[in-house]
């Protein structure tokens, strides 16, 4: 680290008394079973919200953070410029995706160097050197919007394949703009503002659309006959619930999900037919989740309905939907019921065949289900080469074909994109990403087994580069990334953006911690949500632990990481074992779980409810605040943070890193670390939109990671 008599003053936050509220307000939603009467907490760092992201004292204090990391890490400018270098050595700044088929065209993308954004194309896949057709040029159209945050939400083509639909957001909240486009001239036909999703209908005339509420909740859908009529069709009124909508993999219907964490209900309009009547699917019940794929005249849902924890799959009529059958094959043997060891996700459905993904073992694993009609002739399990991997589903734009796209990566393999031969049971290279200056013979890859505080076993995933660890792994710089929320799994992939990292000794771990569910239903919703959530962190300090008393490290060498719902994790174990670490990055954390848990005007606070529980009722109160982050900063040594945070994040508002920080910077003794805020003001959850900007804002993060390991 700089030496502390080059170190700037931090900027020292006002204090301003301030009480929040836990319990029953009148005219709030407060949830269902709140206290009365409520009761106070003290939060002087309260005046640090504001909505509007415009408060010009908010704004400059934040520049100050920012002025003042800059000049706290002015010595690692020239580390900087290398990483970054580093970092763009290993990506094919020229490149074209794989061409996707769709009906007679294929549609693909560029990028080019020098370039921020990809370049949208498309050719007649019939023809012979057929001429390519740019269809959305994003630098251009970064350049004509005169933005520097630029996030293209979803990109459709029209049915008949001549009009196309993209939505943007350049502020990174996340709110969006449709444009459409009429291909054969590039004019603008129509634009729909302030959506959230979109989806065409059946023709060139009908778009489907998702709104947001104050909270920024989907909850209205749309019909908007371009440039004649719009109508609202549903509206959720449970502000417990998100909506959706997507449409069959056979374009037939249009499905209208509302669903919480922990239940679903689901809807369909036929598009074929001019009414809007919608039919529901089954009714919400709380507590059951599913899901639907469609074939012929068959639904196949993936639910936990009659206690299938890990999930299972069912079958229904179109014309009866919510009378829900067992899957069965030829013989009436019962497939996809419900078991210990297989946890099932979702299915995509084709014209003969359905693929369902899953996971075992600890990994996603992928089946597939041959049918004769409505008949299952057999099904089995995609097999893939390595122990530890990674494999999903590619893009798929035709129904009645005889393959499947799917991708695959491991920890040393890069991404892959396959098409299975469903007859044949083969995999077709399509596509593996080129990784300039990697050699994969480089670098090892292996699975270990860290016992938690509760005797539970931990499994990490490990990479490492060999020539620094030709017998053993010992003694190491290490870093440790983590998660753990939402049933979400970290899956053991390819990641070029690591291998700076590995190629200065530095071994990588993956705890997959409870709270995600890659163990299983039971990993995430028993054992690592509500009043089992303290499991997460414990589990990650385990692996630490394991880690240092197998000899691969100790305590001055080990990095950690997480963000969002992992930046949590990361204020969790600062607090609870700030002695295993040297330093933690912390990227757009939920540390104020306390304050914003218990406030519905917040964006995601009330859905969150059914992830965290409610600070407002007395079943949850204390146990949130024993763990929430800012309010369990004590009078004790930290080790070095960095801390990011996006101005415009509705998902995790920027004033909690930046009252963390604060926070940490009153408590923490005068032999901590150094604690850093850097705040992009142009962003949003999901950093810069330009893939240059990304790389630098990584390479800035490893320049202070690698300083304070001593690397």
């Amino acid at each position: 680290m700089p030496d502390s008599n080059d170190i700037p003053n931090a900027p020292i936050a006002k204090k301003v008394e301030h009480y929040v509220k836990f319990g029953d307000i009148d005219g709030e939603n407060r949830g269902k079973n709140p206290m009365n009467p409520p009761i106070e907490k003290l939060d002087t760092y309260y005046w640090m919200r504001d909505d509007s992201r415009k408060n010009k004292e908010i704004i400059n204090h934040l520049k100050l953070e920012n002025e003042f990391t800059k000049r706290s890490t002015k010595s690692l400018e020239n580390s900087r410029k290398k990483i970054y270098e580093e970092l763009l050595s290993h990506i094919q700044e020229t490149d074209t995706s794989a061409p996707v088929p769709f009906g007679e065209y294929e549609y693909y993308s560029h990028t080019v160097e020098g370039l921020s954004y990809p370049i949208h194309c498309r050719r007649n896949k019939e023809e012979i050197k057929s001429p390519e057709e740019v269809i959305l040029d994003e630098n251009e159209l970064a350049k004509k919007l005169g933005t520097t945050q630029m996030n293209v939400g979803g990109i459709q083509i029209s049915p008949s394949q001549n009009l196309l639909a993209y939505s943007v957001d350049n502020s990174g909240y996340e709110t969006y703009e449709i444009s459409i486009i009429d291909l054969s001239n590039n004019e603008l036909i129509s634009k729909i503002p302030d959506v959230a999703d979109f989806e065409w209908g059946s023709d060139d005339k009908t778009m489907f659309y998702t709104k947001m509420d104050a909270a920024h909740r989907p909850y209205q859908v749309w019909k908007n006959i371009l440039n004649c009529s719009n109508e609202l069709i549903f509206e959720e009124k449970d502000e417990l619930f998100w909506v959706g909508i997507s449409k069959t993999d056979d374009r037939e219907l249009l499905l209208i999900g509302s669903g919480s964490k922990e239940t679903s209900e689901i809807s369909f309009i036929n598009l074929n037919s001019n009414q809007n009547e919608l039919t529901i699917v089954k009714e919400r019940k709380q507590g059951v989740l599913y899901s639907i794929s469609k074939r012929n005249d068959s639904f196949y849902i993936v639910t936990n309905a009659d206690d299938a924890k890990n999930f299972e799959i069912l079958t229904s009529q179109i014309n009866k939907p919510n009378k829900w059958d067992v899957f069965t094959d030829f013989s009436g043997n019962i497939i996809f019921n419900n078991n210990d060891v297989r946890s099932i996700s979702h299915t995509i459905s084709f014209q003969d065949f359905l693929i369902v993904f899953g996971r075992e073992n600890g990994l996603k694993q992928a089946w597939c289900v041959n049918f004769k009609e409505d008949i299952v002739l057999d099904f089995h399990q995609l097999e893939f080469p390595e122990s530890a991997y990674v494999a999903g589903m590619g893009s798929n734009l035709e129904f009645n074909t005889d393959r499947v796209r799917i991708t695959y990566s491991s920890m040393v393999t890069p991404h892959t994109i396959f098409d299975y031969i469903v007859s044949t049971k083969e995999f077709e290279l399509v596509k593996q990403k080129n990784v300039p200056n990697y050699n994969h013979l480089k670098y090892d890859t292996k699975r270990v087994y860290a016992p938690s505080k509760d005797g539970t076993l931990i499994p990490i995933s490990v990479v490492y580069r060999k020539d620094f660890h030709s017998k053993e792994i010992k003694n190491s710089k290490l870093m440790l990334y983590g998660y753990g929320s939402y049933g979400s799994c970290v899956e053991p992939r390819f990641n070029s953006g690591i291998l700076p990292m590995l190629d200065r000794g530095i071994v990588y771990c993956i705890a997959h911690i409870r709270g995600g569910s890659e163990m299983g239903r039971s990993w995430y919703e028993d054992q690592g949500k509500y009043l089992t959530k303290k499991n997460t962190f414990e589990d990650f300090c385990s692996c630490a632990e394991y880690l240092i008393d197998q000899g691969w490290t100790n305590p001055e060498s080990i990095a950690i990481e997480g963000r969002s719902a992992g930046g949590l994790l990361i204020g969790a174990v600062l607090n609870m074992r700030p002695d295993l670490f040297n330093v933690a990055i912390a990227g757009v954390p939920f540390v104020d779980v306390m304050t914003t848990m218990c406030d519905p005007s917040i964006p995601l606070t009330v859905v969150e409810w059914e992830e965290w529980g409610n600070p407002n009722e007395e079943k949850f109160h204390d146990y949130i605040n024993s763990y929430s982050p800012i309010d369990n900063v004590v009078e004790q040594r930290y080790p070095n943070i960095l801390i990011t945070a996006g101005l415009h994040d509705p998902r995790v508002a920027y004033w909690e890193g930046m009252k963390w920080c604060a926070t940490l910077r009153e408590k923490a003794t005068s032999d901590s670390g150094l604690i850093l805020l850097k705040t992009d003001i142009e962003a949003g959850h999901f950093s810069a939109s330009d893939r240059y900007k990304y790389l630098r804002e990584k390479a800035f993060e490893y320049a202070f990671l690698f300083d304070c390991l001593s690397l």
